[in-house]
């Protein structure tokens, strides 16, 4: 069974985020996220991106290491313009006059959650301008088991279809099967019915499971 797990400050981070930029984080299209400042730390971090204007954190990414960018006088890095998906007119912008350094964040295994988590889950009543450390516990994703069953299958009802993880490598005529054995999901719980309020869903009972954080 799960266990909420407690995080240090130097694990997670929550970031604001555009939209538009994060559907290009998923798309691995953006490998480069330009920020004015940084963590103090080395990392690696855990990065909990709340997608602006939404109340809700979508998704995460892994930013292993950090990129120091000189705005003086001018950034031509090519690489950077096309990691960032940013002009080097929108850069010099963003950079303003202070003459200080740009922070290039590296992104790594982006992956958007099955169900939004409202902000309130994580204790904050606002969003962080830019960015901020999370000192709570961990949140966990909630996914309906999403079981379908065939009438006319020779399988019987605990074996259910329609599995959508891509991980599950059961399958019968290209549909996922729900076979314990072979369920690559760790780390989860049953849902009740206070869990899926705060998520903003319908109860329904034995549809939905708690998807805690998975050991790296």
């Amino acid at each position: 069974m799960a266990e909420k797990q407690r995080l240090s400050e130097s694990d997670t981070i929550i970031l604001s985020l555009h939209d538009r930029w994060w559907g290009k984080v998923l798309a691995g299209e953006k490998p480069l996220e330009i920020r004015k400042t940084r963590p103090a730390g080395k990392g690696p971090y855990r990065v909990l991106v709340y997608v602006t204007g939404t109340g809700e954190i979508k998704g995460e990414f892994v930013c292993k290491d950090f990129l120091k960018i000189p705005t003086i006088p001018e950034i031509k890095d090519r690489e950077v313009q096309k990691g960032s998906c940013l002009t080097g007119q929108q850069l010099k912008e963003y950079a303003g006059e202070s003459g200080k350094p740009l922070w290039g964040w590296y992104v790594s295994q982006a992956k958007e959650y099955y169900t939004p988590h409202p902000l309130s889950l994580y204790g904050l009543k606002r969003p962080p301008q830019s960015w901020q450390y999370y000192r709570g516990e961990d949140v966990p994703d909630i996914m309906t088991i999403n079981a379908e069953l065939d009438p006319d299958s020779e399988f019987s009802p605990n074996n259910g279809y329609n599995c959508r993880n891509p991980k599950n490598e059961t399958k019968e005529n290209g549909i996922g099967c729900c076979y314990q054995w072979s369920c690559p999901l760790e780390n989860v719980i049953p849902a009740d019915e206070e869990d899926c309020e705060k998520y903003g869903l319908d109860y329904e009972d034995g549809e939905f499971i708690l998807v805690y954080k998975g050991k790296q």
